[in-house]
């Protein structure tokens, strides 16, 4: 694949900065995530802007002698909502996934999130920079690959969790059992419509990152040579982005998982938007306002001739999905003024009301929001660089995975995935070793539910 390259048994051996080096992305236009027919590239920049807004030592079971992950062995561990868990398990989680963050123990999950070129994992990734912006997979495979790959990522992270409490519970005098019986648990958004209050309050600190290319001023990663190292600043604002400030409802998520194939179903969750024949009117005149406050803004050109002249190519896409992401910068860079201009902020938002967004992307940015002292920063679970020291990052995906697990209770479709494309390894052996961790998983250990580690305790009901 053109502009990637696979992490080698060279990268092993190197020192921790000039490896950083080698995974970040290399310079490469930002393309939309839609890959589809021309007839379907206007839809497919609305796509990619919305895309572009992803009880044992060894929850994987005993590895083979290859190193695979082979079938679990022991009980399977019930996976709760975060408004559900009790108290004890809630101080289970908090301690244990703040003892790590503390120990550094998610930079490696860090690392591995933002090696898009390894893992291959994502429709579409979200860029650091102000306005935000997306690059897409370079096949549509690493859509597919979404949904098994976070399965798996998660897999890892609750093994790393319960070594972390295990070796916390023993330095300070506790029963090392009780890791058994950590688990990651769903936030179930669409039901409740906000973080649950134990997770808004958790908001531990520490843990460091790879400096991306293009952060804004204001980020701690600001002014720091690319493919460095920074001290992660934790930050969370939810709800406070203005364009997306709306969490997905219950009948989106029901029309989700009415979906018959795996491929309809996947990138109704991460990619493909749905446009609102009634928005329209109010989108356009939002259109007229900003083209009569902004005459020479091209990105508000862009749009507005996209409506009459529909992109015909990719390379067009591209431009239209950019300059739909600078016409939302438009309404987020007012709202740190003294005085926003309010006909702006609600120009750009009728724009964006003309289409309802794919959730992935809409949790991550609801739940980061904004920096309210400076809105080209970003909360930390936006950024694919540091956002695994949120435990809202593991909620969310682990709410996607309930989502699948769902779906697959009354479907029988698998991703089409072959040869690498269907092998899973989110960390590698070295950087698992010290949790037993770094397991291969391949689509069939990793698509039968009833062969899962882990069960939900309920199924998602719209």
């Amino acid at each position: 694949m053109s502009g990637y390259r696979q992490l080698t048994k060279e990268d092993t051996s190197m020192s921790d900065q000039e490896r950083n080096r080698r995974l970040v992305p290399p310079n490469r236009q930002r393309v939309s995530a839609s890959r589809r027919s021309p007839r379907g590239l206007i839809l497919g920049a609305v796509i990619a802007v919305a895309a572009s807004l992803t009880a044992c030592a060894n929850p994987a079971g005993p590895t083979s002698p290859t190193g695979d992950a082979a079938a679990p062995q022991h009980a399977q561990v019930a996976r709760k909502s975060a408004s559900d868990m009790t108290a004890a398990e809630i101080d289970r989680f908090e301690r244990a996934f703040s003892y790590a963050v503390g120990k550094g123990y998610f930079d490696a999950f860090n690392d591995e999130h933002f090696n898009h070129q390894r893992n291959r994992m994502h429709g579409a990734e979200l860029t650091a920079t102000a306005p935000i912006g997306a690059m897409a997979g370079e096949s549509i495979a690493w859509e597919y690959r979404l949904l098994p790959w976070h399965r798996a990522f998660i897999l890892e992270a609750e093994q790393m969790l319960r070594a972390a409490l295990r070796q916390r519970d023993r330095t300070e005098g506790r029963d090392p059992s009780e890791a058994n019986s950590l688990f990651i648990p769903y936030w179930d958004a669409t039901h409740e419509q906000a973080l649950p209050g134990w997770v808004r309050a958790f908001q531990p600190q520490g843990g460091t990152a790879i400096v991306p290319e293009g952060v804004p001023k204001g980020h701690p990663a600001y002014g720091k040579p690319v493919g460095s190292r920074y001290n992660i600043r934790f930050g969370r604002w939810p709800g406070t982005n203005i364009v997306f400030d709306k969490l997905p409802q219950p009948p989106q998520i029901a029309g989700i998982l009415a979906h018959d194939d795996y491929a309809g179903f996947t990138q109704a969750i991460d990619t493909d938007a749905t446009l609102l024949q009634s928005a329209l009117p109010a989108a356009k005149q939002g259109l007229q306002t900003l083209k009569r406050k902004f005459p020479d803004n091209t990105d508000v050109q862009a749009v507005e001739a996209a409506e009459s002249s529909p992109p015909q190519d990719i390379n067009a896409a591209v431009k239209l999905v950019n300059a739909i992401l600078g016409v939302g910068y438009l309404a987020t860079s007012q709202t740190a003024g003294p005085h926003p201009d309010q006909e702006v902020i609600s120009a750009v938002k009728a724009v964006y009301a003309a289409f309802i967004s794919p959730p992935h992307a809409v949790l991550h940015l609801w739940a980061g929001g904004l920096d309210p002292a400076n809105p080209d920063v970003r909360g930390t679970v936006s950024y694919f660089n540091e956002l695994a020291v949120d435990p809202v990052f593991w909620m969310l995906h682990t709410e996607l995975d309930h989502w699948w697990y769902t779906w697959q209770r009354s479907h029988t479709g698998v991703p089409q995935l072959t040869g690498d494309d269907a092998q899973f390894q989110p960390l590698t052996p070295q950087e698992g070793a010290w949790y037993g961790g770094g397991h291969r998983y391949s689509l069939t250990q990793l698509t039968p539910t009833q062969d899962l580690p882990y069960r939900y305790a309920e199924p998602y009901r719209a």
